[in-house]
């Protein structure tokens, strides 16, 4: 009986030629990359300014309930006069 050794020498050229292939690739570093859209990036911004905006609204309310809350009238006429004169 006599073997066939050629179904080797196919396995042996198929590795070879992987082997070869990646060793030609170009090594490419593991880079992970994040990207965040300007609309996440306005919703991020939102975010805060209505938690400052939270915040001064409690701060304004426990003055109003203890009494020490004052009011400004010049500045008030100056907001009033800087709305009116936009519209």
């Amino acid at each position: 009986m006599k073997v066939n050794p050629t179904g080797i020498d196919r396995i042996q050229y198929y590795q070879n030629h992987i082997k070869k292939i990646e060793q030609e690739k170009p090594q490419k570093q593991n880079e992970d990359k994040i990207e965040i859209s300007s609309q996440a990036k306005d919703l991020q911004i939102a975010s805060q300014l209505i938690a400052e905006r939270e915040e001064r609204v409690q701060q304004l309310k426990k003055q109003i309930e203890e009494g020490s809350y004052k009011v400004q009238p010049s500045l008030v006429a100056e907001k009033m006069l800087q709305y009116f004169s936009k519209n």
